[in-house]
């Protein structure tokens, strides 16, 4: 499950990217982009991600398309207004890498939160 949130959230910017980027004016840290996404997470943005899983999860492929672009603007919108990310770096690999990231922690966090409703 965790490889497969990753792996949408890696394609889902590689197919949204729609320039080249460019070298950002300061080094980029995966780990505090990463961090500073989770940390801006809200109910909210949960909800749209597990709403992406269970379309994923149920071979829903219209609903998949559907829930990507919202988490693709959900992405967009927490790196560049909350976590200082250039839009120059939306389509470097680093910052791919680091969604990806991003969404194997967040999909280990929503299926934790699954799993702990079931004890």
């Amino acid at each position: 499950m965790r490889h497969v949130s990753g792996l949408i959230l890696s394609v889902l910017f590689v197919a949204s990217s729609t320039g080249h980027a460019f070298a950002a004016s300061s080094p980029f840290d995966q780990e505090k982009v990463v961090q500073c996404m989770l940390d801006h997470t809200t109910a909210d943005d949960e909800t749209v991600f597990k709403n992406l899983l269970v379309a994923a999860l149920n071979d829903d492929t219209s609903g998949v398309k559907s829930h990507i672009v919202q988490v693709s603007s959900l992405l967009m919108n927490l790196a560049l207004t909350k976590c200082e990310v250039a839009m120059s770096m939306l389509a470097d690999p680093q910052f791919q890498a680091a969604a990806a990231t991003y969404g194997q922690h967040l999909g280990e966090k929503l299926m934790k939160k699954a799993f702990d409703k079931l004890n």
